[in-house]
This record gives structure tokens, sequence and C-alpha cells, in this order.
């Protein structure tokens, strides 16, 4: 029965895109180094104080504790924010309050990503790697008394559970079905909680972590039984009750990145230094290179890398990992700037082929 049914789950999304809709796009794309922050004006003295909002978030999306702001080495960072500020805007969004349109005004602010790593090792403050933040596949079935059904980004209590995600610096990814009636079958798996099912689509969204929550209607009350699973493996579950529903979303949200970072935690001691060979094509210009050796310089797994050899669009490239390469591969983000690829390299030696995208 449980093969049965995981074929028809990953049949079911085989074509399907990979992320859900806009809001997994927007999620996937954030900058973990941008921060946005409500102002009532642009003056010179809201624009220093909304900056200081905007680096506390970004500290919190960094280290993926939201009590790291509370710590004497943060807010002296805090304090400086003018001094790692990059670029800011303003946004105006218009919102509907009691049937009325109100205008309302943000500063979005973007900080020197080298800068803020540095300062915040040196004081002792631990960012985390992209192995310690993989997308999470939120599989979320709600029984409000006629039988369970799934819950995605497109609602107000999705997208606050994605938010509370975003703010400590993991993206939430919601699966997408192609049916009323495969949508009514999953629900009931993600309901029995059938970690092997659900764990074996993963690898679409390019990592190995999955949250099932399955949510009831008690008295006044939402209950709600959460478990994490990674590789397959699934951890003890938690519990979060609360009388609104968005609010019961966001504690598994948050209970999920606790433990996720507590995974990385323990898995930072197994890393070790790789060097491998890999074929990378897809390069036919100057700012291909250049797009390339920016997007490996900028990853905090890629100790460095080196040039072997050209061919046709491609390049042999010597890497120099933090970890094995299967989980580098792993943790190639899916809307990123490389993606692996089942070609034949054209040299002998290659331990990987993957392609730039467009």
């Amino acid at each position: 029965m449980r093969y049965a049914r995981l074929l028809a789950l990953l049949f079911s999304l085989c074509c399907l895109p990979l992320f859900g809709g806009p809001a997994q796009a927007q999620s996937a794309s954030a900058s973990l180094y941008t921060g946005e922050v409500p102002v009532p004006d642009q003056s010179d003295e809201q624009r220093a104080i909304a900056l200081k909002g905007a680096l506390a978030q970004v500290v919190v999306k960094l280290t993926g504790d939201r009590d790291a702001v509370n710590g004497e080495a943060a807010a002296k960072l805090i304090e400086s924010a003018e001094r790692y500020v990059q670029q800011y805007t303003y946004r105006q969004d218009v919102a509907t309050v009691d049937g009325q349109p109100l205008l309302r005004l943000s500063l979005v602010a973007s900080f020197d990503r080298a800068a803020l790593d540095r300062v915040l090792r040196d004081r002792g403050m631990r960012v985390l790697t992209a192995a310690a933040r993989p997308p999470v596949v939120a599989w979320v079935a709600v029984d409000e008394g006629s039988g369970p059904r799934l819950i995605d980004g497109n609602e107000p209590a999705g997208r606050a559970m994605q938010q509370a995600a975003e703010q400590r610096g993991v993206t939430l990814v919601w699966p997408r079905l192609e049916s009323p009636d495969q949508a009514q079958t999953t629900a009931q798996i993600v309901w029995e909680g059938d970690v092997t099912t659900l764990s074996a689509d993963a690898a679409r969204y390019q990592t190995d972590t999955v949250l099932i929550g399955q949510l009831r209607r008690i008295g006044d009350s939402w209950s709600a039984r959460w478990t994490l699973a990674a590789g397959g493996q699934a951890q003890p579950a938690w519990e979060s009750r609360d009388a609104d529903l968005a609010a019961t979303l966001s504690a598994g949200a948050e209970g999920a990145v606790d433990r996720t970072r507590g995974r990385a935690a323990a898995a930072a001691e197994e890393r070790r230094i790789t060097t491998v060979r890999v074929w990378i094509s897809g390069l036919r210009s100057a700012q291909d290179y250049a797009r390339l050796f920016e997007t490996l310089g900028g990853s905090d797994l890629v100790r460095e890398f080196q040039p072997e050899q050209a061919r046709g669009d491609g390049v042999l490239l010597k890497l120099t990992l933090n970890l094995a390469l299967d989980r580098w591969l792993a943790y190639l983000p899916p809307d990123g700037a490389l993606r692996v690829v089942s070609a034949a390299p054209p040299v002998e030696g290659v331990e990987a082929t993957l392609a730039l995208n467009p």
C-alpha cells in the first residue's frame, strides 16, 4: 500500500513546477542580507532607526536565532547599522483598513554580506551555512471537523507560517498537487504521518528535509502535532496549541527552524574537507564565467576552486568543499545559478556534471 501511495504521489508531482506559486518563488529568492521596516516618513531620524531594525532582522536570519539580537555583541553591531548598509530604498503599499485605503511606507535595506559574516563570527556568533538552512517542504493537514485538508502558502495562515520561517532565514516549500482528488488523497497521507512517502519527494526541491503537521480543532483552540524528518529519518514529534490558526502554524515553523539549527550544530563536527572535479557547461560569455565564479566564491560551502581545462561551453573545475560532494549538490538552491545534469562530460575524471542556468 505504501509503495502504491509513493508512486501515485510522485507521478502526480513529476510534471509540476518545483514551487507552489509566487509565494514560494519569492521566499526562495529572498535575501538573507535584506531587511524591511515600516517607517512614518523619510526623515534622516526615521531612516537611522529603521536601518537598525532592518539589520536586527538580518542578524536573526543569518544566525537563525531570535534571541541573537539581545546579546551585547549584536547590540553593538546593530547600533552601527549605517556603517554596513550597502543600499536602501523606500517602498509604498496600499492596505485596506476598515474598508478604507491606507498608504504604508517601508524602508528596505541591504547590508554588506562579507562584512557582516566577518563581524558576526569575530564576535562569537555562528552564521548558519546553506547546509544548515535547507529548504523545508511543508506537508500540513488541517481537520476542522469534516476530514483533513491541505494548507498551502496562498491562504493567510499559510503565509503567516512561511513568514515565520523566512524571518529566521529558512525557506518553506509548499508542494502543489494537480487535482482536488489528489489533494484529498495526499491530505490523508499527511494525516497518517507517512514519513517515508512524504520524504521521497523532497529531492525535487534540492532538500532532504520535510515538515509534517496535523492540526485539529479542539474546542476554541487548534492542537497541532509536528514532525521534522531529514533524509527520511523522523525526529521526535512536538506539539503546539493556540486559539489562532496562523499562530499555531507559525509555532510549527519556529519549531522546525529550531530543530534544523540543532541538527546543523550536531552535524558541524562531521563536516570534512573534500576535493573533487566537476564539469560545468552553459558558459557562453565572459559574463557567464563571472557569474559562475561569483557563485562559487560567494558560497561558504566552497573553500576554493581552480579551473583546470576549458572546452566548448564548459570548464573543468577542481573544487575544495567543506562537505561531501553529494551533500553540496543536494544543497544547491532550486532557483540558483547551477543545476545538476545527466549529460556525460567530455573529459575523464569528473565526479559530477552541472550546468549554468540561463
